[in-house]
Order: C-alpha cells, then sequence, then structure tokens
C-alpha cells in the first residue's frame, strides 16, 4: 500500500495518464499533484471527464501538463483552463478502442472498492472506461475506497494486476439533475407516449433523462441498456418497470443510489466496449436511443457540442446509441430538444445550422426529433418534408421565419440561418 504522493510519483516524466471519470476519479491522487506539481512532468492525462461531474482543471495539475478530454467541462474549456486543454472530437467507443491499444496509455489512475476475499477487485460503479487501459497493459493504480459499492455483477481483476494501491476514503461524486420546466416535462410525457411494451431504452444524463422517467411509471415489461444510471430510475426499479433487465457503465447520483447499486442483483455494470458496441446494440431488438442536443436544422442535422461560439460539451457516446438503434430490429433514435433558448428569445430549430458548428448527429441518423410542440418523424421522409415537419415543431413564433428561411435556401438565396 503506497501514500497517495508515492502512488502519483509512479508516474514518469512525459507518461499518458488515464485519470477515470465519474466517480472514479482519484480524488487522493489529483489531490496529491496539487499539493507537488513536481510529481508529474510533461504528462499528458486523457479520460472522459463528465460536464457537471468532474470539474477539476486537470491541465493545472504538475508542470508543462496536456489533459485531453472528449467532453469540455468546466475545468476543461481551452479559453479558460491554465494550462493545455485538448478537446477530442471522439465518440465513446473510439476512446475504449485507442484506450484499449497496447502502449497507448503507460499508467491508470482509478477508484476501486476494498478487494474481495477471494483476491479480485472491482470496478465499481464506474466501470465505462477503466477497463480499456487494463486491457492494453498499463500499469494500473487502484484508489481503494471502501465508499465506492462493490456491485454483484461488474468486471472484475486480480489484485496483482495492480502496480500499487492507495487506501483513501472519501464521499462518492453527488449529482443532482436540478430542476426541471414545463417544456422539459412536455417533451418526457411525449417520448414515454412513443414506449412499448418489450422496448429496451436508453437514455442520456441529466434533465431529460429525469423526464422521460418520470413519464414512464406506468409502463412494463421494458429493457434499460444506458452509459448512466441517476436516481430517477429508482422509483421504476421499485414498480417492476424494467423487468427485461438493466445494463449501464456507470450509476452517478446520490448516496442512496449508491446503496441500491452495491445491492442490486438485477443491475449490470459493463465497460464500454459492450455497452456502447453497434454489434452488440444491434442485437438488442427495439433499442430505443433517447438523446438530447442543442440545435436541430431544417436538413434534420442536430448540434450537440457548441453554444454560442463555445464548446460546452461533447459527442460522448450519443452517435454510438443513435447507430445502435438504427441498426436494431423495430429500433429507432430520438433527439429531443426545447423548441426556444434564452428564455424564448430564440428557436433551437434552425434553418441550416450557422457555419463553422460541427454536425454532430448526421441526417442520415435520425428517426424522429421531439420538442414540446410535437413529434418530426424523419425516418423514410424526403428532405422537403423533413423541413416541413420540423417547422410544424419548432415553437409557433418562429415558423413563418423558418418557412421563408428554407424557402430562400431552396433558392439558393443567403439566409442569416
Amino acid at each position: 500500500m503506497l501514500s497517495a504522493r508515492n502512488a502519483a510519483a509512479l508516474a514518469r516524466p512525459g507518461a499518458r495518464i488515464y485519470v477515470a471519470g465519474c466517480c472514479g476519479e482519484p480524488g487522493a491522487i489529483l489531490d496529491a499533484v496539487a499539493a507537488d506539481p513536481e510529481l508529474w512532468r510533461d504528462v499528458e492525462l486523457i479520460g472522459a471527464f463528465i460536464p457537471g461531474v468532474n470539474r477539476r482543471d486537470l491541465s493545472r495539475l504538475g508542470l508543462g501538463t496536456t489533459a485531453r478530454s472528449i467532453f469540455a467541462t468546466e475545468g476543461l474549456r481551452p479559453d479558460r483552463s491554465v494550462g493545455t486543454v485538448a478537446i477530442w472530437p471522439a465518440h465513446y467507443t473510439e476512446l475504449y478502442r485507442w484506450l484499449a491499444t497496447p502502449g497507448a496509455i503507460d499508467i491508470a489512475y482509478f477508484q476501486v472498492p476494498p478487494p474481495r476475499s477471494d483476491g479480485t477487485v472491482g470496478f465499481g460503479v464506474a466501470a465505462d472506461f477503466s477497463p480499456a487501459p487494463e486491457q492494453g497493459g498499463a500499469r494500473l493504480v487502484g484508489v481503494i475506497n471502501a465508499a465506492m459499492p462493490d456491485v454483484l455483477d461488474g468486471p472484475r481483476l486480480p489484485v496483482e494486476r495492480f502496480a500499487a494501491f492507495v487506501e483513501a476514503d472519501a464521499p462518492l461524486i453527488v449529482y443532482d439533475t436540478g430542476r426541471r420546466d414545463p417544456a422539459i416535462d412536455a417533451i418526457g410525457t411525449r417520448i414515454a407516449g412513443l414506449i412499448r411494451e418489450g422496448d429496451t431504452i436508453q437514455l442520456g444524463l441529466g434533465k431529460m433523462q429525469q423526464a422521460v422517467l418520470d413519464a414512464l411509471g406506468d409502463h412494463r415489461d421494458l429493457g434499460f441498456h444506458s452509459g448512466m444510471i441517476s436516481d430517477p430510475i429508482l422509483p421504476l426499479i421499485d414498480r417492476g418497470v424494467f423487468s427485461r433487465g438493466m445494463t449501464t457503465g456507470v450509476a452517478l447520483g446520490s448516496e442512496r443510489l449508491y446503496a441500491h447499486a452495491r445491492d442490486a442483483l438485477a443491475l449490470r455494470f459493463r465497460p464500454v466496449g459492450e455497452t456502447h458496441a453497434i454489434g452488440h446494440l444491434s442485437r438488442i431488438e427495439r433499442f430505443i436511443s433517447i438523446n438530447s442536443v442543442i440545435e436541430v436544422d431544417l436538413f434534420g442535422q442536430a448540434n450537440a457540442e457548441i453554444l454560442g461560439g463555445r464548446q460546452m460539451s461533447g459527442l460522448g457516446g450519443m452517435v454510438d446509441f443513435v447507430r445502435g438503434a438504427r441498426a436494431s430490429a423495430g429500433g429507432r433514435s430520438i433527439l429531443a430538444l426545447p423548441s426556444t433558448a434564452e428564455r424564448g428569445t430564440r428557436s433551437r430549430i434552425l434553418a441550416a445550422l450557422p457555419a463553422g458548428v460541427p454536425v454532430g448527429v448526421s441526417r442520415s441518423d435520425v428517426d424522429c426529433v421531439i420538442t414540446e410542440h410535437g413529434v418530426a418523424e424523419l425516418r423514410g421522409a424526403s428532405v422537403a418534408e423533413r423541413a416541413e415537419r420540423l417547422i410544424a415543431i419548432a415553437a409557433p413564433a418562429f415558423r413563418d421565419t423558418l418557412a421563408d428561411a428554407w424557402a430562400d435556401l431552396q433558392q439558393g438565396k443567403e439566409t442569416d440561418r
């Protein structure tokens, strides 16, 4: 057993270091480097750090550090961070495959529950990416935290696979979606109305997930397969809604959720190599992906990353799930968003995405788009039909403007979009 300082010192100068996100964040190691920056020199920190959850500015740890992330978080934004931040526009499956490549990662740090008497240790409620650097042969450092649930059904490793352990008990990260507005609740109700008995659903993290789950209370015989679960799923588990089983990579929420995850026989924790892999998703019949985006244009393509010209998030696992749902027999992909932003003064449905805004979800991958005003079914629709249906679910105040802008686009005229 090493001290956090000595464990951090195992990373050699110039090393590529995997740092776990979500509840796997190795706080004791990061605190040790913050107290003694000379422990890490010219290293690159890599991981999936989640907005609203993993808030540290990792680029300020050590000397000459680069933090590479697939999400822009509160602490990792190129325009705000102290050190160098590299935002990598990668899907979850791409990041997982890269982390699992032999030689890609030199050393990996993540929290684990206490080892079992059988000589194995699990990944607790953060099984998403940490198994990948192990597959690639990286040196592993486990921060043993008694607060990390030792889940009943999740990946495990022999203790001999670890280069070192650190003991550091600390509360797990707590996540709360916060208050919702009526538009989100209305969207959740519309989505729930499309879910049928026998479907398996995927939901992203946040207010939209909570609204959908709240509206599913009277459903039965559903499955759940997603990258994350949070507290709003607990009442549905109690009611037996997900009788077809539940699979996730991460639990993120309250102490009550973590206590449930520790004892739940029906909850499977699996790495991204399974939860997001299109080959696996395509074998789940009637797999329904439900994700929120920032903007959708009249072609049906979506922006999920950029707001006001600034990188606010990343693609994460959304496109993996969208394409998995399209490949599933009876599956479908749903994109959801409020129709307006900035207190109703700006439409989130645009004639065309602004120049410089990357397309997060292509128009050929979207089955339907939902706002509080309705459902636009896009699968099989022509370009003109897509525009007509999307205008119909925009906020009424913007429909005429969108129709005029679309007409101008079809005539090759300039538009302010």
